[in-house]
């Protein structure tokens, strides 16, 4: 049995709120490239957040350390929760293979001077123990870990909302992620930022080790499910993320967290879960954000995000492929609500019909096509498939006000933006509004799918509500945001649409 230690969360500077007339301070240093730092001249907690001493720490592979693998699992671990309020409890659940040390080092990532990360603080050393190898049920395919609880940790209330990465590493230099939101519920933000972490789940084939791992998808490991493959049709958040850990987090949204806390904006961040669970918190924010990857929607999160767009909410789809799959949730005995994750991806297979059927939400019996309410929808596995390197975004109706100030003209292409999957505007679907005179087509960039030729959209319209409702149409958009990792392709231009987009939201 392993003792249940207890954090107090660290010291951090309190939640005192200052007038930012510029962000000179913030954006004084960095990564380089053409990177966008605007003032923002409101207070802002998280500009005041930013001023904070910066560390490259939690970039463990530039450090010395190597990466935890999947196949010995040298040091993996999970969380109770995807979120946490602040001033609540966390616990993590960390297996070490051989047992030895470890350490555990929680940073808030931001910008913080380019360096993309602070620490809120440090953890142990503690004693690991090697946990036992998750059970896996055959018919579903779901991987639910039953590990002893490692460490609880108390988050200060003065920790300022945000994602959160904790980097566990063991005495034989190895390391790996556990990622997690800190909310604050009692201080509504102009901006709530969502992460997808539905998505990271569907796609988690943990333990990735060519053997054993199941995700939703049919590149699964071991023998078939009900599914007639491989894959699972329930996948559990009981369980580490595969490989490094952090999900998707590294590969779309970090660019968009690192520009927008840059930026100095005034955001709150949550889980696609929290949605799920309690929707109506979408309503004290002015502009609800989905970046990056958002696939995978609880009928509860389409209904709390319609909602928010007729009660005057702001949405900025800054992604692609968004509410593909309708999923359910279930509870787990450990740790509460929501933590299996249901999708049967076939009416034949599901044994619930009706509106909560885990189909595509265009498909019967759902028939909720996701253009009516983001604009756009992905075209499917073919259309939206990519061959290669990310495309160029190629601009329209450069007159609309989303382009002012950019120098952007008809036809202009950013390069590097257009990717890993793309949408675009599809007739049979119509528009998101009856009537509607709003909708406005931004681009049509061209790539080269799995099958040929294809082209990409991005689109903005304004509801009856007066909300905008922006969906960029490629889940690459944040790429051009920001200079973290091998992949960006920072551009003033796509900063200031950005810009003209949060700006509109939130005055």
């Amino acid at each position: 049995m392993v003792a249940l230690a207890l954090s107090a969360g660290g010291a951090v500077t309190g939640r005192s709120l200052v007038l930012v007339a510029t962000l000179a301070t913030v954006a004084g240093c960095g990564s380089g490239g053409s990177e966008d730092a605007s003032p923002v001249t409101h207070e802002s907690i998280i500009a005041t957040e930013n001023r904070k001493p910066g560390s490259d720490e939690w970039q463990f592979w530039l450090h010395g350390y190597l990466r935890s693998d999947d196949a010995t699992e040298q040091v993996k671990g999970y969380a109770s929760a995807t979120s946490v309020n602040h001033g609540d409890s966390i616990t993590f659940f960390i297996s070490v293979n051989p047992p030895q040390p470890y350490t555990i080092e929680i940073y808030r990532i931001g910008w913080y001077g380019g360096l993309g990360g602070s620490l809120a603080t440090t953890i142990g050393p503690l004693d690991g123990i090697r946990q036992a190898e998750c059970p896996i049920d055959a018919r579903t395919g779901m991987i639910a870990c039953d590990w002893l609880a490692s460490h609880a940790l108390a988050v200060a209330r003065s920790w300022v909302s945000g994602v959160y990465l904790a980097v566990v590493r063991n005495q034989q230099r190895f390391a790996d992620f556990i990622v997690f939101v800190v909310r604050d519920d009692e201080r509504p933000a102009d901006i709530l930022y969502q992460q997808s972490v539905t998505t990271y789940q569907a796609y988690n084939d943990y333990p990735s080790d060519g053997r054993r791992g199941k995700s939703l998808y049919g590149d699964s490991f071991g023998p078939p499910t009900i599914a007639g493959n491989s894959r699972a049709v329930q996948v559990s958040f009981d369980r580490p993320y595969a490989n490094d850990g952090a999900g998707q987090f590294l590969e779309w949204e970090i660019h968009f967290v690192r520009w927008l806390e840059r930026s100095g904006y005034d955001v709150g961040y949550a889980t696609d879960i929290d949605t799920h669970l309690n929707g109506a918190r979408l309503l004290a924010s002015k502009a609800f954000l989905s970046v990056g990857h958002d696939e995978y929607w609880s009928q509860e999160m389409f209904d709390a995000i319609e909602r928010a767009r007729d009660a005057g909410v702001h949405l900025g789809f800054f992604g692609a492929n968004a509410a593909y799959w309708q999923v359910r949730f279930e509870s787990s005995i450990e740790n509460g609500p929501a933590r299996t994750m249901v999708c049967y991806k076939s009416a034949d297979l599901d044994p619930v019909q009706g509106g909560t059927t885990t189909v595509k939400w265009r498909d019967p019996p759902v028939a909720r096509p996701e253009q009516l309410l983001i604009g756009l929808q992905f075209g499917d596995i073919i259309a939206g498939g990519f061959q290669g390197a990310y495309a160029a975004y190629v601009v329209e109706n450069t007159g609309h006000w989303v382009y002012a100030g950019s120098g952007l003209r008809d036809g202009d292409a950013i390069p590097g933006i257009v990717g890993y999957e793309a949408d675009r505007y599809d007739q049979g679907a119509g528009l998101p509004m009856q009537r509607d005179t709003s909708w406005t087509r931004l681009s049509t960039s061209p790539y080269e799918n799995l099958a040929g030729p294809a082209h990409a959209n991005s689109a903005v319209y304004q509801a009856p509500s007066g909300a905008w409702v922006f969906a960029a149409g490629s889940i690459g958009w944040s790429l051009g945001l920001d200079s973290f990792g091998d992949r960006a392709a920072p551009d003033e231009r796509l900063q200031r649409v950005t810009r003209n987009l949060l700006d509109r939201f939130v005055q």
